[in-house]
């Protein structure tokens, strides 16, 4: 059955569930309207049925469709065939007041108004019979699919299954899991599978194929935009939010390890900012009375007081202990770079490997000079100086990134001005940036804010049990930190504080959420 059908494209990429939900909250950020995305994935679905059919004029065509965003690509599909003179029906699967997709109610209720397409709301699972068309288009579920199918979906995909009419699925078969490939029983059976942007995971396993037939990539005017940089969609998508039942502690554990006799107040910044990006514990390693001083202005911050008036190698069994207990760790604000400071870093993280670790401030400076191996989930966040020692050479921040994440094997955060903004790197070689942030941003203790969001967000993943890919946790922490500033300085103007922009952390992260429900 396989065609060449104009129109569709090779897919450069493969996204999973979580990144296709990034970046269509990137694109509406970005201010390309998802309904426009949803007009083009219709017609798609449209084209593709007609590149199988030929000429669809009198030929009969039912749909089923969901109520949420692959329903409402369902709907317009039916409109762009009725246009080409298909004769469609429409089963909704849902009452129409209940539609979950604002976009897909916009669609269904110009379809209603319209007298070329029959639209049916079935909701007795009895109602579903096997049924005599040249195509059936399944718009039930898409990437949205989790656990066994229920009624009326079980009894809907049954009669397409059943019908030997071309069967076409939208983005990924109703009851198949985009991720992993794997089917639930009754799972849509399609032909033919139209995905939107690009491959998903489970369309190329091998145990897919029975139900996904051919696979046509439809580009539907997503930005490449909304995927090299970061947006709300990486927080939105990314970091999990609290679940039900959430407890004390089950949502992310960060230890700060840094201040000294010189700096009392980078601690503080990086700790609480922790505590504002979502993390349930955030404790404080350091002297003790920067410990005691940060605790008592947010008593939030947990203090695990040190002796002395620096971190030092004494202090690296107590350390390395803490660290068992907490899902990320960050080193360096406020650290100072005595001698003995920088060797008590260093054997720090040989004793964190593998660990979700941010290094940051005078922690980088000792990570410079010893260069030790690091791993994916250690996060550099030199600013521009910072980066040029750490690759020992004047450059571009773009290359740096690349080069230093490549040096230690690390995942770096190179905080610099638009453009080009900050830049994210892997060491596997992928980039994005960040265009949030002001000028405003330059005064001290800002950089500790965007280290405790980036701690706090790495805690939140590894407690929640997710993969964790630390670019994308990177990303999302540095649009969060940006957008924080841009807030302070709409409210206050440009002379802000960096409490200023601490405080509108909670702000940022509300921002991405709500734009995430905005969608449907």
């Amino acid at each position: 059955m396989a065609r060449e059908c104009p129109g569709f494209v090779e897919a450069a990429e493969v996204w999973s569930v979580e990144d296709t939900r990034a970046y269509e909250v990137n694109t509406v950020w970005l201010g390309v309207p998802l309904l426009l995305l949803m007009e083009n994935a219709g017609r798609a679905v449209a084209d593709a049925v007609e590149c199988y059919l030929g000429d669809v004029r009198g030929k009969k065509v039912v749909v089923y469709a969901g109520k949420g965003g692959n329903g409402g690509d369902a709907i317009v599909s039916a409109r762009h065939l009725a246009a080409r003179g298909a004769d469609v029906t429409v089963y909704l699967l849902y009452d129409p007041k209940l539609v979950e997709h604002r976009d897909a109610q916009v669609n269904l209720q110009a379809l209603l108004k319209m007298r070329s397409v029959k639209v049916v709301h079935l909701e007795d699972p009895r109602e579903y019979r096997p049924e005599e068309a040249d195509a059936l288009i399944d718009g039930i579920l898409g990437i949205g699919v989790r656990g066994r199918l229920r009624e009326p979906i079980a009894s809907a995909l049954a009669a397409f299954n059943a019908s030997r009419g071309l069967r076409v699925a939208i983005d990924v078969p109703t009851g198949l899991d985009p991720d992993t490939g794997q089917a639930v029983e009754g799972t849509a059976r399609a032909d033919v599978t139209v995905t939107m942007h690009t491959l998903k995971p489970g369309l190329m396993k091998e145990e897919a194929k029975p139900y996904v037939g051919e696979v046509l990539v439809a580009e539907v005017g997503m930005p490449r935009d909304a995927v090299t940089f970061a947006g709300p969609g990486d927080v939105a998508a990314r970091v999990p939010r609290r679940p039900r039942d959430a407890y004390k502690g089950g949502n992310g554990k960060v230890l700060v390890v840094g201040g000294s006799y010189h700096y009392f107040g980078a601690p503080f910044y990086a700790a609480s900012a922790a505590l504002l990006a979502g993390a349930d514990l955030s404790f404080l390693a350091a002297p003790s009375d920067v410990a005691k001083a940060a605790a008592s202005s947010n008593p939030g911050i947990i203090p695990f007081p040190l002796k002395g008036e620096i971190v030092e190698p004494g202090h690296l069994d107590l350390l390395a202990e803490e660290a068992k207990h907490v899902d990320a760790v960050a080193i360096g604000p406020g650290l100072g770079t005595d001698k003995s400071t920088k060797e008590a870093v260093i054997g720090l993280l040989q004793r964190l490997k593998g660990k979700p670790v941010v290094i940051d401030a005078d922690a980088l400076k000792a990570v410079a000079e010893a260069r030790p191996a690091l791993w994916p989930q250690a996060v550099l966040t030199p600013h521009r100086g910072e980066a040029r020692m750490l690759a020992g050479r004047e450059g571009e921040p773009q290359e740096l990134a690349a080069e230093i994440a490549k040096a230690y094997g690390a995942t770096v955060i190179v905080k610099a001005p638009k453009p080009p903004g900050d830049v994210i790197c892997s060491p596997d070689g992928r980039c994005r940036y960040n265009l949030t942030g002001h000028p405003a941003m330059a005064v001290g203790g800002t950089g500790d804010v965007l280290t405790g969001i980036t701690a706090g967000f790495l805690a939140r993943r590894v407690a929640l049990s997710k993969t964790l890919d630390p670019l994308h946790i990177a990303a999302a922490a540095a649009w969060v930190s940006g957008r924080a500033g841009e807030l302070a300085v709409s409210e206050r103007g440009e002379n802000v504080t960096t409490l200023d922009v601490l405080n509108r952390v909670q702000d940022a992260v509300r921002e991405a959420y709500s734009m995430a429900a905005g969608g449907g």
